[in-house]
C-alpha cells in the first residue's frame, strides 16, 4: 500500500508511533501552547497592549534575530537553563508573528504546525516509510532535495542552488552554495585541494592593488568565498570560525588596552612599535588556550 503523510499524521495525532523513543511530549504541551496563544490574543486584541499592537511583522523579525543571538551566546556559555528561557522569548517573538499573519491572512497555528510535520514525514522516507537506519548522508540529502523540488511551493527553483535566502550572511551563504553544489558532484576534492585556490587568489589580490576598487572588491570576494570553502571541507562552519576570531581579537585588544592603562599611556599616542609590544604580550598571555 502506497505511503500517505497525511494518514500517517492523522494516526499519530491520535496515538504515537511505538518506533518514536523516547517520547517527550508532556500532557502540559497542549495547555501551554493554548494558553500562550491566548495571551497573544488579548495583548495584540482591542483592550490589549498599545505597544504590542503596533508590532510588524518585519519588526518582529529583528526581534527574532536579536533573540536568536541571545540563544546562542547561551549555548556557547554551556548555560542550559538560561537556553530555556530564550527559547520561551523565541516561542513569544513566534506566536506574535503568528497573530499578525493571521489578522491579515486567517491563518491558524494548526495550519502552520501542520505543514511542518507533513513536511518532515514527507521528506524523511526512510525513517517514516520505509525504515532504513542505515542510509547514508548523502542519500538522505539527495531524497530532501528531491522531496523538496517535488512540493508546489518550490515548482519554480530550476537550480540545485535555489532556496538560499538572500537574506543570509555572505559568508555562509558561500558555504551553502559550495554544499549544495558538492551534494551533485561539483566540489574540489579535498580541504587541501582549495587551498591552491586561496593561493592564487592570494597573487591575484597583489595584482588587483594597482587596478582599481572594483577589480579589488571581486578578488577579495573570491578569495572570502575560496575560504568559506576551505572551512566547510574541514568540517568548520566559516561564520563561526571568523565569529571565534573576532572574540579572541576583542580579548587579545582589551589586554593590550589594561596594559597601556597600567602604563599610563593614551592609545593614540603608542607608536607602531609599542602596538606591536603589546599585541606580542597579548598573544602570549593568551596563547596557551587558544595558539595564534
Amino acid at each position: 500500500m502506497t505511503f500517505d503523510p497525511k494518514e500517517y499524521l492523522s494516526h499519530i495525532a491520535r496515538e504515537a508511533d511505538h518506533r518514536a523513543v523516547p517520547v517527550t511530549a508532556d500532557p502540559r504541551d497542549t495547555t501551554a501552547v493554548q494558553t500562550l496563544l491566548r495571551i497573544v490574543d488579548h495583548l495584540r486584541g482591542d483592550n490589549g497592549c498599545p505597544f504590542d499592537r503596533k508590532q510588524t511583522l518585519k519588526g518582529l523579525l529583528s526581534d527574532l534575530k536579536d533573540e536568536v543571538y541571545e540563544l546562542e551566546e547561551s549555548l556557547e556559555d554551556g548555560d542550559l537553563h538560561n537556553l530555556s528561557r530564550e527559547m520561551g522569548d523565541v516561542f513569544i517573538i513566534l506566536f506574535m508573528a503568528r497573530r499578525i499573519l493571521w489578522e491579515q491572512t486567517t491563518v491558524s497555528l494548526g495550519e502552520i504546525l501542520d505543514g511542518a510535520s507533513l513536511k518532515m514525514v514527507s521528506r524523511h522516507p526512510h525513517v517514516f516509510e520505509s525504515p532504513d537506519p542505515e542510509k547514508s548522508l548523502e542519500a538522505i540529502w539527495e531524497t530532501w532535495e528531491e522531496k523538496k523540488r517535488a512540493e508546489a511551493v518550490h515548482q519554480d527553483r530550476r537550480s540545485v542552488l535555489d532556496g538560499i535566502p538572500r537574506t543570509m550572511p555572505a559568508l555562509q551563504a558561500a558555504s551553502r552554495l559550495g554544499q549544495k553544489a558538492g551534494r551533485v558532484g561539483f566540489d574540489w576534492t579535498s580541504n587541501l585541494s582549495v587551498l591552491d585556490k586561496v593561493e592564487e587568489e592570494c597573487a591575484e589580490i597583489r595584482a588587483a592593488l594597482s587596478e582599481g576598487s572594483a577589480r579589488l572588491t571581486e578578488e577579495i570576494g573570491d578569495m572570502l568565498f575560496a575560504m568559506a570553502q576551505f572551512a566547510r571541507l574541514s568540517g568548520i562552519r566559516p561564520e563561526e570560525a571568523l565569529s571565534e576570531a573576532n572574540k579572541k581579537f576583542k580579548r587579545r585588544f582589551a589586554f593590550m588596552e589594561e596594559q597601556a592603562t597600567r602604563e599610563e599611556r593614551a592609545l593614540s599616542s603608542l607608536t607602531p612599535e609599542e602596538w606591536a609590544r603589546l599585541w606580542e604580550n597579548a598573544k602570549n598571555r593568551y596563547d596557551r588556550s587558544e595558539g595564534d
